[in-house]
């Protein structure tokens, strides 16, 4: 499997604390978000990782190649200069060095060591990962779905649904054709200032929706505010959260 991170953006929700650095470089207990996410990555052994940045890329660049000595990481990286378009574009810039079964996440989320064991095993369909855990709200990506699992609409806008999108989407190789058929028509049809989530919306549109796998149970962390950060901060000193 290859994990593409995106790591381009610029965290303007999380206000004074972007202000000089990126989202990927905050940190959340004693590391950046980036060496969260890439220490999920490891435990996935992904035989590649590619990780996107775009606002402060050199920064962000210089953090990851510390991290990728330190720990040994298949690391490659992308520069996607127009980071302040929709985060599909990042996803684009990693078209090049994606060449097979691909994870895609976001880095502003921390996941259970636990989890792994749950994206780990192979999919057969391009498969969006879900919970029922929380109680979403207004700015939470809500799935609705059909009678046999797969996502049937994928909004946050969505009345009704049961369950929510944790950001990570999984593409096996034998679906690549597709769901990248499906990326350029979102691109040609609404431009490119859209998030990788419309991609999965317009799949559950045709005839082979994405299928779902559910990691409820185990716990995440998103850290798009500073009122989240300091809630991730503190759920990172639960001795449980390990």
């Amino acid at each position: 499997m290859q994990v593409v991170l995106l790591a381009a953006g610029l965290g303007s929700r999380l206000g004074a604390l972007t202000e000089q650095l990126p989202k990927a470089l905050i940190r959340v207990g004693a590391d950046p978000l980036l060496g969260h996410a890439l220490r999920f990555a490891r435990r996935l052994q992904a035989e590649k990782i590619i990780v996107v940045g775009g606002f402060c890329f050199a920064a962000v660049a210089d953090e990851a190649e510390r991290l990728r000595a330190q720990h040994d990481l298949p690391l490659t990286l992308v520069e996607n200069p127009n980071f302040r378009r929709g985060n599909l574009v990042s996803l684009l810039a990693a078209r090049p060095y994606i060449s097979n079964d691909f994870l895609l996440l976001n880095v502003d989320h921390i996941f259970k060591a636990a989890i792994a064991a749950v994206v780990s095993p192979p999919v057969t369909d391009v498969t969006a990962f879900i919970d029922t855990d929380r109680q979403l709200g207004d700015d939470d990506m809500k799935v609705e779905r059909d009678s046999s699992g797969r996502v049937r609409r994928i909004s946050k806008t969505l009345m009704t649904f049961d369950a929510g999108y944790v950001g990570m989407t999984r593409v096996p190789g034998q679906a690549l054709h597709r769901y990248w058929a499906a990326v350029d028509a979102a691109l040609t049809a609404e431009g490119d200032n859209i998030h990788v989530e419309r991609v999965l919306a317009r799949l559950a549109e045709t005839d082979a929706p994405p299928l779902c796998r559910d990691i409820s149970g185990h716990g995440w962390l998103e850290v798009d505010t500073p009122d989240e950060r300091a809630r991730a901060e503190e759920a990172l000193r639960d001795s449980r959260w390990s």
